[in-house]
């Protein structure tokens, strides 16, 4: 990581138009961003946990008005997951399932494992890895909406939060293990945003979970981070450094972990 970025947002108007920036590139919403992005990944990286606010949000509430509307918990639940895979187009799930091809094969050398990430073909473990991340995901937003809608809606906004706010950690300790595509792309970002995502993240996350129960305010940004802290020694041992697919891989991993926690932990408040 770098100690200085002076081409980073500097202004409120360039740190708006950065997550616009952002958000034209992670959702598939229709914003009027067009033409070259002004900033790299790396210098606009403290929009993501915002972004995963809004994601999150969006979800959550369309999760709680499925249940006020008389959906179950577990056909809530599908509602919020299926409200973030439409706004985001299921793009780190893409990469869950890529870099779980990737990993599958035993003693495969890094540029084996490279190409099959390139592939866009879905193979047995991608496929495993897409069913354990949608029926995991929804096994505990369903626990959480059998409570209250409104832990579940809480929940979802955290996860999206520390999921994006993981990204950073990859993106800050490893190279791109390739010269093109989104991880060439992305930039290396300084100590400073690196920390200051993961605090963001962090601290959104707690003050969406502390009314819920305070140890998952404190367990579930310790999990998801732990998560991205895995995914940077198995990307440096597997593939030689991150690629738009791992930081994929790195967001689904941590919000599955997030979710679970809280999931377990809420009947401890």
């Amino acid at each position: 990581m770098t100690s200085e970025n002076p081409e980073r947002p500097g202004t409120v108007e360039e740190w708006l138009a950065a997550l616009g920036e952002t958000a034209t590139f992670f959702t598939r919403l229709p914003f009027n961003f067009s033409g070259a992005p002004r900033f790299r990944l790396a210098q606009r990286l403290p929009t993501l946990p915002v972004l995963g606010l809004g994601v999150g949000l969006a979800a959550g509430i369309d999760l709680a008005i499925a249940q006020w509307l008389g959906a179950g918990p577990i056909l809530a639940a599908f509602v919020g997951l299926l409200t973030a895979l439409v706004i985001t187009g299921a793009l780190h799930e893409d990469g869950l399932a890529d870099t779980a091809d990737a990993l599958g094969p035993v003693g495969a050398s890094v540029e084996r494992r490279l190409e099959i990430l390139r592939d866009s073909r879905i193979g047995a473990f991608g496929a495993l890895a897409l069913i354990f991340s949608v029926g995991v995901r929804v096994a505990a937003l369903a626990q959480l909406a059998a409570r209250d809608a409104g832990l579940a809606l809480l929940a979802l906004v955290a996860a999206h939060v520390l999921s994006r706010a993981a990204i950073a950690w990859p993106l800050g300790a490893l190279e791109p293990a390739r010269g093109d595509g989104l991880g060439a792309g992305a930039g290396q970002p300084t100590t400073s945003d690196v920390g200051i995502t993961l605090a963001v993240g962090g601290g959104l996350s707690v003050l969406m979970l502390v009314g819920v129960s305070p140890i998952s305010a404190v367990m579930a940004p310790a999990a998801a981070f732990a998560v991205a802290w895995s995914m940077v020694k198995l990307a440096r041992e597997r593939f030689g450094g991150y690629t738009g697919d791992v930081l994929g891989a790195t967001q689904q991993m941590a919000e599955i972990a997030a979710l679970v926690v809280v999931a377990m932990c809420v009947g401890w408040r």
